[in-house]
C-alpha cells in the first residue's frame, strides 16, 4: 500500500499537493472565489464580523501607516478610544496580515483566508505524512480539515483572525512531533515559534491550541510511552516556553495591561458559556445543518465520520479519540457538567467565551481518524476482501479507492461549504454617514464624534465612534458610556451600548441619553432608528429611516477650563498636538490610558484624569503647545522581547543542534 500510494517519490509532488490545496480552498470557498471583491457574510444575516470589526481595523491600520507614518498604537474609532496595539483583533502584530497592507481591501482578507485554509490543509497533510501514512489518506485527512464546515462557516461570519489561528494548528502538531522525538531546544524553539504565530493570530485559540499541543507531547511520556531521554526533553521544553512567550511578547504584554482594566475578568461562567452547543445540534454530525449557524456546525463529512472509528480500532489512535470526545464535551458548554467544572478549576478559562470553538479540535481529529482509517482499510481491509472470490473481482486498487474517497469527499464538503457563505459587494456608505462625514471641516478625524444606541452608523464608516462592538474595552469606558446613553451596563457585554432584544431598531428606544455627557466624549451627531427626545438633541435631518440629531451639548475635542482658547493643531492615532492659552487646565476629550505622556512646550508634564475617562494638564499663564503621545512601556517591551526571541530563533535554527528524531 505504501509504494502504491506515496506519490512523494516524483518531482512534481513538491508543487502538486500544495497547489492541490490552494485549488480546493477556493473550491470551499467558491461563493468568494467567483466573487473576489466581496465580503462574506452568514447565511440570511445583515451583519458579519469582517464589516464590523476586521475590515475597519485593516483599514484604520492602513490610513495610519499611508497617512500619517505611523504604527497605529492607539484606536480611536470606537468608545471614545482604547489601546490597538494591545487588542487581538487589530491584527498589526500576525506578520501574515502585512498582505492587508498591500492588497486592496476587501480581496486581501478573500486572498489571506484562502491562503490560510490552504495552509492549514496542507499542514495536516504534512503531519499524517510524518505519521507514516501514505499520500491518499494524509491527502483525505489535509482536505477535510481544510473544508470541514465549521472553519468555512466561521470564514462566513467573518471570524478572520479565528480561521487564521486554526489553520496553524496541524503546523503546531508537526512541530510538537519532532519534539516527540529525541527533542532539543531547536525542536522545542520551532514548536514555540509556532505557537506564537497562533497567539499572535487570535489569543482565544491559542488556549486550546497549546492543551492539544501540551496533551499530545504528554502522551508519548511515561506511562503511557517508554521513557524518553531527560535532557532532550527538558531543553525542548525550555525552548517551547522561551520563544512561545518572547515571540508573542509585543501582543500578550500589553493585552495583559489592557485585560486588567477591562471588564473581562468579570466573566460569570453564564457569560461565557454563551452560544453552548445544543446536545440536539450533535444530530449534525450525520445531518448536516445547511445555512446554519456557525457555532453550532457539527458537521465533519460523511466518509471521514465513518472511517474514523477504524481509525481508532485498527491504527490504535486512542489520543485523537479521546481528544475528540473531550473537545465535544467542552463544546457542549453548560449543557454538560465539563465546562462549568473546568470554567471554575483551570487558569485562564475564565477569559474565554463561547466553549463551542473546541468543536475546531473535533474537527482536526475526525480528519486524522480518518485518515488512519483510509490507511487501515487499504493496507488490510482491501487485501482481505481479495481473498474472497465473490468480491475479488469487483474491488479498485487501492490508489483508486483512496481517490474516490478523497473526491467523495471534497464533494461531499463543498455541497455544505456553499451554504454557508454568501458573498456580497461591500456596502455603500449609509447615506446618514456620509452625511455626517461632509460635516466635518478638516475631512479627517479628530474634530468630533458619533454616537448611535440603534447601530445605524456602520462601524466601517470611517468616522470616530462612541458606540462600538469589541470583545475588550475599559471597565471605565463601560461605565461612562452606560450612564451617557442612558443604557446600563451590566456585567459583561461585547457591545457598547448593549442591548437585549435582536432588533436593533428598537432595542433601546427607550433610553434617554445624556446629551452632557455624551459632549463631553466630543459627540456632536447622534443617528438612531427612532425618535430621541432628549434636551440639548435638535433634529438635523433624516435619511432613510435614520433620524440624526446634533447634539447642542457638545464640546471640542480640547477646551480650557475658564473660558481660554485651545484649538488641535494636528491629530494622528498615536500623537495630538494642541495649541492652547494659559492660565487653566486643558482638557483632552480623549480617553485616559497608562503609556499616554504630555508635554508642554517640550517639558514633560503628569497627565490628570478627568469627568473620570477623560485627560487633562493644568497650564500656566500664555500660549502653550501641548503635545500628547502615546508611549505604552508594555508595546516597547513587548517588541524588545519579539526582537531579542527572533534573533535567538534564528540563532537556534541555524547553528541550534539537530534532534535525532
Amino acid at each position: 500500500m505504501k509504494d502504491d500510494l506515496d506519490a512523494r517519490k516524483g518531482p512534481g509532488a513538491l508543487f502538486l499537493i500544495p497547489l492541490t490545496f490552494i485549488l480546493a480552498s477556493l473550491i470551499f470557498l467558491s461563493p468568494l472565489t467567483a466573487c473576489p471583491h466581496c465580503v462574506a457574510f452568514p447565511p440570511g444575516s445583515a451583519f458579519t464580523d469582517l464589516l464590523i470589526t476586521h475590515l475597519p481595523n485593516a483599514e484604520y491600520w492602513r490610513r495610519a501607516v499611508f497617512e500619517y507614518g505611523q504604527w497605529p498604537l492607539w484606536n480611536a474609532q470606537l468608545f471614545g478610544g482604547q489601546p490597538f496595539a494591545a487588542d487581538p483583533l487589530a491584527g498589526i502584530w500576525y506578520p501574515p496580515n502585512l498582505l492587508l497592507l498591500i492588497l486592496p481591501l476587501p480581496l486581501g482578507f478573500n486572498v489571506l483566508l484562502a491562503l490560510h485554509l490552504a495552509w492549514g490543509g496542507y499542514g495536516l497533510f504534512r503531519y499524517l505524512c510524518a505519521d507514516g501514512l501514505a499520500v491518499g489518506p494524509a491527502l483525505l485527512g489535509g482536505l477535510a480539515f481544510a473544508g470541514t464546515p465549521k472553519l468555512i462557516a466561521h470564514i462566513g461570519a467573518g471570524h478572520v483572525s479565528l480561521a487564521c489561528a486554526v489553520a496553524w494548528t496541524p503546523w503546531l502538531l508537526l512541530a510538537m512531533r519532532r519534539v516527540r522525538g529525541a527533542g532539543g531546544l531547536r525542536a522545542g524553539a520551532g514548536a514555540g515559534a509556532v505557537l506564537a504565530l497562533i497567539l499572535l493570530a487570535d489569543v482565544r485559540w491559542a488556549f486550546f491550541a497549546a492543551l492539544l499541543a501540551g496533551a499530545y507531547w504528554l502522551a508519548a511520556l511515561p506511562p503511557f510511552a517508554p521513557p524518553r531521554v531527560l535532557a532532550g526533553g527538558l531543553s525542548a521544553a525550555a525552548g517551547f516556553a522561551f520563544f512561545a512567550l518572547a515571540l508573542s511578547a509585543v501582543l500578550t504584554l500589553p493585552l495583559f495591561v489592557f485585560v486588567g482594566l477591562s471588564g473581562r475578568a468579570g466573566l460569570s461562567v453564564e457569560d461565557a458559556a454563551i452560544y453552548s452547543l445544543p446536545p440536539v445540534y450533535l444530530a449534525g454530525l450525520v445531518i448536516p445543518n445547511l445555512r446554519g449557524f456557525h457555532e453550532w456546525m457539527t458537521y465533519v463529512g460523511v466518509l471521514p465520520l465513518l472511517l474514523a472509528p477504524l481509525g481508532i480500532l485498527s491504527r490504535r489512535q486512542w489520543f485523537w479519540g479521546l481528544a475528540a470526545w473531550l473537545a465535544g464535551s467542552f463544546a457542549l458548554g453548560g449543557n454538560f457538567a465539563l465546562f462549568p467544572l473546568l470554567f471554575r478549576l483551570v487558569p485562564g478559562l475564565a477569559y474565554l467565551r463561547v466553549p463551542p470553538r473546541a468543536w475546531f479540535v473535533v474537527a482536526l481529529a475526525a480528519a486524522v481518524l480518518a485518515a488512519h482509517g483510509l490507511q487501515a482499510l487499504c493496507d488490510d481491509g482491501l487485501p482481505r476482501l481479495r481473498r474472497r472470490p465473490l468480491t475479488a473481482r469487483w474491488l479498485p486498487p487501492a490508489r483508486g479507492l483512496a481517490a474516490a474517497v478523497v473526491l467523495l469527499t471534497v464533494l461531499d464538503l463543498w455541497r455544505v461549504d456553499v451554504t454557508l457563505i454568501e458573498a456580497r459587494p461591500r456596502p455603500e456608505r449609509a447615506a446618514a454617514a456620509a452625511w455626517v462625514a461632509a460635516q466635518s471641516s478638516t475631512g479627517g478625524p479628530g474634530e468630533f464624534r458619533v454616537y448611535s444606541p440603534s447601530y445605524s452608523l456602520p462601524l466601517d464608516d470611517g468616522l470616530e465612534h462612541v458606540d462600538g462592538v469589541n470583545p475588550l474595552h475599559l471597565a471605565a469606558s463601560a461605565r461612562f458610556i452606560g450612564e451617557a446613553s442612558g443604557v446600563p451596563v451590566r456585567g459583561y457585554t461585547v457591545t457598547l451600548p448593549p442591548f437585549e432584544s435582536a432588533d436593533l431598531s428598537s432595542a433601546n428606544a427607550d433610553a434617554v441619553p445624556d446629551a452632557q455627557r455624551l459632549g463631553l466624549l466630543n459627540t456632536k451627531y447622534i443617528a438612531a432608528e427612532f425618535p430621541l427626545d432628549a434636551p440639548a438633541l435638535e433634529w438635523a435631518g433624516t435619511f432613510g429611516t435614520t433620524r440624526v440629531y446634533e447634539n447642542r451639548a457638545f464640546r471640542p475635542r480640547a477646551w480650557m477650563e475658564g473660558g481660554g482658547e485651545a484649538k488641535v493643531n494636528a491629530w494622528s492615532p498615536n500623537r495630538i498636538e494642541v495649541a492652547a492659552a494659559g492660565p487653566g487646565r486643558l482638557t483632552l476629550s480623549e480617553v485616559m490610558y497608562p503609556g499616554w505622556e504630555a508635554r508642554v512646550d517640550g517639558t514633560p508634564v503628569e497627565i490628570e484624569t478627568a469627568e473620570a475617562i477623560l485627560r487633562r494638564v493644568t497650564l500656566g499663564p500664555g500660549p502653550h503647545t501641548v503635545v500628547f503621545e502615546f508611549r505604552p512601556p508594555a508595546v516597547y517591551l513587548g517588541l524588545a522581547l519579539s526582537g531579542l526571541g527572533l534573533i535567538l530563533l534564528l540563532v537556534v535554527w541555524r547553528w541550534g543542534p539537530r534532534s535525532a528524531g
